[in-house]
């Protein structure tokens, strides 16, 4: 078959094409990075990270399916490959290795803003004096986590939290489900679990219907002092209110993995302000998830060339280029 990679090229991608295809050696890959040209127009199947536009999609002939090798796939125009008949698949966080990495990052987020780890940083390389502050650092012993989507990430992030002692609760579209001992709230009461959480962890996918969730009446519901950490999507967040929060003292800070504007740029003003802590959407970048993606990539391909389906299908195209079966017939 003939494979593209459609992102950038850095290192973990490279690393990914590079365990793929020894593993592959009938298929023929390729590797193009968004606004280029691809090289093929006879591409059958397309891995993917970050955006497919719908000029991605039309200059493709015999394309069957855009697998993404991360869990979101918002950067998809899903309706463009929808209406070509072409599949469209996420890689589920529980099945790559990326839920156990995100959800260590979040931790990492959440303890870098309580320590206040861009100050004391600025202070060891020698970018600001020694200064007496009127506030010490806070430990998570003890205090109110609240984890904004119960799924893959979620779940695995309660059980890390756990062991730093802390008093769990949890919104989520079904708050019955939650994990023992975790206080569950639906989407409609996130207000109400904000305003008795130390710390609200955001670990749900964007869409538009959760655009700008976490808004500026939100974040005066919140804790005073609280802390808001988002390792999902930066369309979450409406940064102007998150920033006014922080500059006012109404929250402790932030920790934020993704932003709205990705790569985060110098002038982003979230850089600007030391109490909020920004990494370049890391998460998931670790060994644990690199093996996993490989492998779960290679399955999906397994699986396409039998015409089965693969669990991560997004979409339902009435007229597909290529059919799919569910994998234990009926």
């Amino acid at each position: 078959m003939k494979i593209g990679f459609l992102g950038k090229q850095n290192a973990f991608a490279l690393e990914m094409l590079r365990r793929l295809q020894p593993e592959h050696p009938e298929d023929d890959f390729s590797a193009w990075q968004p606004g280029d040209r691809a090289p093929s127009t006879e591409l059958e199947v397309i891995f993917a990270v970050g955006k497919v536009d719908s000029k991605d999609i039309e200059a493709q002939t015999k394309l069957g399916l855009i697998q993404m090798a991360t869990a979101g796939y918002d950067g998809v125009d899903v309706d463009a490959a929808t209406k070509a008949g072409i599949w469209v698949a996420s890689a589920p966080t529980t099945k790559t290795g990326n839920g156990e990495s995100v959800a260590e990052h979040a931790v990492l987020l959440m303890l870098a803003v309580s320590r206040r780890l861009n100050e004391e940083l600025a202070v060891t390389k020698g970018h600001a004096q020694v200064s007496a502050r009127l506030e010490v650092n806070r430990c998570l012993f003890g205090k109110t986590a609240c984890v904004v989507g119960l799924g893959g990430i979620g779940d695995l992030l309660i059980e890390r939290l756990r062991g730093f002692g802390m008093i769990l609760s949890g919104v989520d579209n079904h708050p019955e489900h939650a994990p023992k001992g975790v206080k569950g709230y639906g989407h409609d009461e996130l207000k109400l679990a904000a305003a008795d959480a130390d710390y609200l962890v955001l670990a749900i996918p964007g869409t538009k219907d959760n655009e700008n969730l976490i808004n500026a009446t939100v974040l005066a519901a919140m804790k005073k002092n609280a802390v808001l950490v988002n390792v999902g999507r930066g369309t979450l967040v409406d940064e102007s209110a998150l920033l006014a929060a922080v500059k006012s003292g109404h929250l402790y800070g932030a920790g934020l993995d993704v932003v709205k504007n990705e790569p985060v740029t110098e002038g982003n003003p979230l850089l600007m302000e030391p109490r909020i802590f920004v990494t370049p959407h890391i998460g998931g970048a670790t060994d644990l998830m690199l093996a996993g993606t490989v492998s779960y990539l290679g399955n999906v391909l397994a699986e396409f060339r039998q015409g089965i389906r693969s669990v991560g299908i997004v979409n339902e195209p009435g007229n597909p280029r290529v059919t799919l079966r569910d994998s234990i017939e009926k």
